[in-house]
């Protein structure tokens, strides 16, 4: 019966396979002619495996981390310009020509909801996260579906009000991941619309897979 590869694929599987060659090489050196050149070559290599792959791993949360900040400050920023703009509005002496002046007033919009559909597209995608832009036209946001390669039926992933979002779920397995994507507008909490055409995304391996 054919072995499968004995280097694993997921990259903390892969640390902790290199961890254990680094310490055990020693011993059985002599025994195969491992040279002391070779040896330190392995003892180079897992301080930049240790490093390089923490590095990433911090990188992510840090993307992560920053995403969420901005989030964070465009909602405070945009309930800020809101809040003086009705201020401003509702002025008895209120002149609609200054409204154009300062950009507060909407253009006027004729999207047909019921009719529309958004539009995803791949953003960034590295081990752990995923982004998807989509468009979010007139709605309040949209509804986000998911499924994995082998599944059947379609999972509610999330609701998001600003794009892009952020999928940093794991892999279910060791190895790359395909997943599809699809989208709805929503009407306050109802979705409206049509569905969008189908995101194929694949999620490289790098992540430690969830337990089943």
């Amino acid at each position: 019966m054919a072995k499968q590869d004995f280097l694993p694929d997921g990259d903390p599987q892969f640390q902790g396979h290199h961890d254990n060659l680094n310490v055990q090489l020693p011993s059985v050196a002599p025994k195969y002619n491992v040279t002391a050149p070779q040896q330190t070559e392995v003892s180079t290599d897992n301080v930049k495996v240790h490093t390089d792959f923490g590095d990433a791993a911090s990188k992510r949360a840090a993307s992560q981390a920053a995403t969420t900040k901005k989030r964070a400050t465009r909602r405070s920023v945009e309930g800020h310009v809101r809040a003086l703009a009705r201020q401003i509005k509702a002025h008895p002496a209120y002149d609609p020509a200054d409204g154009q002046l300062l950009g507060i007033v909407g253009p006027e919009d004729t999207t047909d909801l019921t009719n529309a559909k958004p539009t995803l597209v791949l953003r960034n995608v590295t081990p752990g996260i995923i982004e998807l832009g989509f468009n979010k036209s007139v709605s309040d946001g949209v509804r986000i579906e998911t499924r994995r390669a082998g599944e059947t039926n379609w999972t509610f992933l999330a609701i998001d009000t600003e794009s892009p979002y952020v999928d940093n779920r794991a892999n279910l397995a060791a190895g790359p991941e395909t997943r599809e994507y699809r989208a709805q507008y929503l009407e306050g909490d109802d979705p409206i619309g049509l569905l969008s055409d189908i995101l194929s995304v694949t999620a490289p391996a790098g992540v430690a897979p969830v337990n089943p």
